[in-house]
């Protein structure tokens, strides 16, 4: 269309169809059709067939709408999908009716580009959709094709003997291939085989270039850069004639271990001054890499890695390739005490570049490589010599005559080199190797009985087995935390073990029944068995690491503890603490003694200040039993009581009584007990017999002060004088002169006054009046007995 006339008629005829559709749907929805679909199966099928060509279509039509943006288009399978789905669907129509709207204006002129926002909006979408890679989290074991089945030699996870290196020819060579390949120690229990470069590693002379200052060379733009991305024969040969004429190279690895039980080097990067290699060792012909030994055993070529200390032996053990001549700048950032040695950290401080170490989590399996992926490989080598060219002029610079930076730097580096790779293996009944439970349950302090500790290892023996039968990491089979579930509860079937397994793997749902009868079995096997605080030992202390570490250096094992670090001592735990000395040191459990308690409860009572226990009942009751003499109650500090002396203390009568619970106070109650009380206090008076009261809190208190709560443990005396009921006679109000109505004092001359030089107080006279009647105890309830001395 030509015109905004044609645009409007053609606007026109697809608003009259979409009215007439609209019209005959609601015409068609409003029919009885669940009737006519029961009753004909024409009509039946007719529908079925029409209902799924719409969902096609709606569904084809959402995927082509959200083309290009960050909308994600629901797929459609049923008529309940579009209720399930509604709220993706509604976000579709937005989005499309604002690109609708957005094209209008600019057709009908209103606008001519869209604005500077949604330009940038529109980028960062697109730099958002490209940074995208898939991740080893992401992809299961049946997701990619495993490459290790194509190798012309796939790996075997069941071999047990010493690893034979897998070198065909020995460029640059001190000693011979034939001596480098003789096994050591062939009669012992751990036979092995020596670095066949080790010779040539020791008596390895680095270029002067290494040792002196010169002016950093600089980098290429990463864009004008070439980069090649080598998977054939071909492109091998011709970067390696290339890599011949360097001086020094940049060398890194990218590894896959989440899908293999010992992993693969799936990318190997190289780079010089002027060109930038990725290499694909997937390949089925990767062994054949071996040929650039020619650049790396050449020790007149500079080999510069970060890091190397598990490249070395993934290059050995997966492509025969073996590095004389390395310069790590890893070791160069320790030698220079900088904070943080990554290579993230010393891309930003020399190359002012951020790299997203996201990759680092990237599945390097996938192929092709993602232009994010690849990018992230290439940069890993491409800034690295000229990083190398800063470190080492600062080593150069730092340098002394007693410790030379360079030297230190190389020396580190030729250790690493020095590595051998060994084929990892644990012992199932000890734990102890690689990968082996004993190292799991030191990292994880968990307590296990038993049967959850026999089933623990049962569990962690039949996963290590089917990861090397199906070239699977372990991980990837039965993660810690779901292993160490499944020891904790035990699953009794299926189905519980279903649920502990959430979400289950493929590899394990095929073989869950053997799983369940291993679990079965060692809980039989575990009731016997020994607990983990009984198969757990206490750390190694320095000099027993020092000796093991120096038995694997002469067999050549894995890298050597450095002279300087070799009589420090490792972490442990002692025995006896620094602050508590031998306090909190556990000894061995004694037999019970008959005489603990009673032991335990005296040494009690003498080591806390306890005040003396007042004398209960059943005490009285053994001391009148015994006919003792009882003259006053006991207390921490014995006075005689404040009584009446006109009777001789040979005939003294007293009551003691076991005082019982207090209860809430009643009102009625109280001024009953009030008037009875007065009548006894005075008949007590009388006949001079006092009541003593055992266990009771303190006597009334002053009119003036509310009683308190407080109960002193040793009384006074004066609230032992208190104690004693006093007869006190109560004020009598019916009888005293009236205070309103009080009569004035007449005057010096006789005549009363009726004006007052102060003013009228109407508690004058009340301020002067006797004290009350005190306030009587209640008495609770409880059990007396009455005795004469």
């Amino acid at each position: 269309m030509d015109s905004a006339n044609e645009f409007t008629s053609f606007h026109d005829q697809v608003t009259s169809k979409l009215v007439q559709t609209t019209r005959a749907v609601g015409r068609l929805s409003s029919e009885d059709l669940k009737f006519h679909r029961s009753s004909n199966r024409d009509v039946a099928e007719s529908l079925d067939e029409q209902s799924a060509r719409l969902l096609s279509l709606t569904s084809s039509l959402l995927k082509v709408v959200t083309v290009g943006t960050d909308v994600k288009a629901p797929v459609l399978h049923n008529e309940e999908s579009i209720e399930d789905n509604w709220r993706g669907l509604v976000d579709v129509i937005d989005n499309m009716l604002e690109k609708t709207d957005a094209c209008l204006d600019e057709f009908t002129g209103i606008i001519k580009k869209l604005s500077p926002s949604q330009e940038e909006q529109g980028q960062a979408s697109r730099h958002k959709a490209a940074s995208k890679f898939p991740s080893v989290y992401e992809s299961d074991a049946s997701t990619l094709p495993k490459p290790q089945l194509k190798f012309h030699h796939p790996p075997n996870n069941l071999d047990s003997s010493p690893f034979r290196p897998l070198l065909k020819t020995k460029p640059h060579a001190i000693v011979p291939l034939e001596e480098s390949l003789q096994i050591i120690d062939a009669n012992s229990e751990s036979p092995f085989y020596r670095n066949p470069y080790e010779e040539e590693i020791r008596n390895a002379k680095y270029p002067l270039s290494t040792y002196s200052i010169s002016p950093p060379i600089s980098y290429q733009p990463f864009e004008s850069t070439t980069a090649t991305f080598v998977n054939t024969m071909e492109g091998v040969n011709a970067m390696l004639s290339e890599l011949k004429s360097a001086k020094e190279i940049a060398v890194d690895l990218e590894h896959h271990d989440a899908h293999s039980y010992r992993g693969l080097v799936s990318l190997m990067q190289i780079s010089t001054r002027e060109k930038d290699w990725v290499i694909d060792t997937l390949n089925p012909w990767r062994e054949e890499l071996q040929q650039l030994n020619e650049v790396f055993a050449d020790p007149n070529i500079l080999k510069v890695f970060h890091g190397s200390s598990m490249d070395i032996i993934w290059l050995q053990r997966d492509l025969g390739l073996y590095v004389v001549g390395m310069f790590d700048t890893y070791h160069a950032a320790i030698a220079l005490n900088y904070p943080k040695r990554s290579l993230k950290v010393l891309l930003e401080q020399f190359v002012e570049l951020n790299v997203d170490k996201s990759y680092q989590m990237a599945d390097w399996r996938i192929r092709p490589l993602t232009t994010g992926m690849f990018d992230y490989a290439r940069s890993d080598t491409h800034y690295l010599l000229y990083i190398y060219d800063h470190l080492r002029n600062q080593l150069v610079e730092k340098s002394t005559a007693e410790e030379h930076l360079v030297d230190y730097v190389l020396e580190q580096s030729r250790t690493e080199a020095l590595q051998r790779y060994e084929h990892t293996a644990y012992d199932a009944a000890t734990g102890q190797g690689p990968g082996g439970w004993y190292d799991f349950l030191t990292r994880n302090a968990v307590p296990l009985s038993k049967k959850q500790f026999a089933v623990l290892k049962a569990v962690h023996q039949w996963r290590d087995q089917v990861a090397r039968e199906e070239d699977e990491g372990v991980q990837s089979i039965l993660p810690k935390y779901i292993l160490l579930r499944v020891a904790q509860t035990m699953p009794p079937n299926r189905a519980a073990l279903f649920r502990t397994l959430s979400p289950v793997r493929p590899i394990v749902r095929s073989r869950i029944s053997h799983l369940l009868e291993v679990i079965k079995a060692a809980k039989v096997a575990g009731e016997d068995g020994p607990e983990w605080r009984d198969v757990a030992v206490p750390a190694r202390g320095p000099q027993t690491l020092a000796t093991a570490d120096t038995a694997r250096v002469e067999k050549g094992l894995l890298t050597p503890l450095d002279k300087k670090d070799a009589g420090q001592p490792i972490a442990s735990r002692s025995d006896v603490s620094q602050f508590w000395g031998a306090v909190l040191r556990q000894h061995e459990a004694t037999a019970p003694s008959p005489y603990s308690a009673v032991a335990s409860m005296e040494a009690l009572r003498l080591s806390l200040p306890l005040p003396p226990m007042p004398m209960t009942v059943a005490k009285a009751r053994e001391k009148l039993g015994s006919n003792a003499a009882i003259n006053t109650v006991p207390l921490a500090e014995p006075v005689a009581p404040v009584v009446p002396t006109k009777d001789s203390q040979t005939n003294e009568v007293f009551v003691v009584k076991d005082i019982a619970s207090r209860r809430k106070r009643n009102i009625d109650s109280l001024n009953e007990r009030g008037s009875s009380s007065s009548a006894t206090n005075r008949s007590s008076s009388s006949d001079a017999v006092p009541e003593v009261d055992i266990i009771e809190q303190s006597a009334q208190t002053s009119h003036r002060n509310p009683p308190t709560k407080y109960v002193p443990t040793q009384p006074s005396q004066m609230q032992r004088t208190r104690n004693l009921v006093q007869e006190v006679t109560p004020f009598d109000y019916s009888t005293a002169a009236s205070v309103l109505h009080a009569e004035t004092a007449p005057r010096a001359g006789g005549s009363p006054s009726n004006s007052s030089k102060f003013p009228f107080n109407p508690y004058t006279k009340a301020l002067n009046a006797p004290p009350g009647m005190p306030k009587t105890r209640k008495d609770s309830g409880g059990k007396t007995f009455t005795f004469r001395q």
